[in-house]
């Protein structure tokens, strides 16, 4: 029997090799999770029940992750082009 693909960052990234598209979902993806992240870390320094979580704060902070994510990933992410900045993938 044949053995099911394998989902790890070489594949991901000989998947999304220069394509500005696949970087800007793996982009998104990362900002996703980073707000998420952010988000649980906020709710978790002193919320007791679900109605004294400020909610307009923790949007604020996992927004402002996001944004911090994005920013970042113009540098370069793993998952395209083994870390190459969206700058030089846009002008191969």
């Amino acid at each position: 029997m044949g053995e099911p693909p394998q989902h790890s960052a070489e594949t991901a990234s000989a998947d999304t090799t220069s394509n500005p598209v696949l970087w800007a979902r793996a982009a998104g993806i990362r900002a996703v999770k980073t707000a998420a992240q952010a988000a649980l870390a906020v709710i978790g320094t002193g919320a007791v029940g679900i109605l004294t979580v400020d909610w307009a704060n923790i949007g604020s902070v996992a927004v402002m992750a996001a944004i911090v994510s994005l920013l970042t990933s113009i540098a370069g992410i793993p998952e395209v082009d083994n870390g190459t900045s969206l700058q030089k993938m846009l002008t191969k």
